[in-house]
């Protein structure tokens, strides 16, 4: 592969790296466990730890329907149905 380039047959100046999830859940903190330490209440904490997770997959699947619709202009069926198999798997 020739340096400086992504795989593609284009450069790193003519890739527009346009952030198409900006306006969605930000996944990467949704998904980041923290620590949450010895609680009292149990229930209220492991409810507070499932919706944790449903925003991690939420924003899991914003994205992954966010990179579906770019993907679109490609026109490839295996990357789209394996996106399509992914989506399944977070409803």
């Amino acid at each position: 592969q020739e340096l400086g380039t992504l795989g593609f047959e284009c450069t790193l100046e003519e890739v527009d790296l346009e952030d198409i999830t900006k306006n969605q859940i930000n996944t990467i903190k949704a998904c980041t466990s923290e620590d949450h330490g010895v609680k009292k209440k149990y229930i209220k904490f492991q409810h507070r730890i499932f919706m944790e997770q449903l925003k991690c997959l939420q924003g899991i699947y914003e994205d992954l329907n966010a990179y579906k619709a770019e993907l679109k202009n490609f026109n490839d069926q295996k990357v789209l149905a394996a996106i399509d198999e992914l989506m399944k798997v977070g409803i």
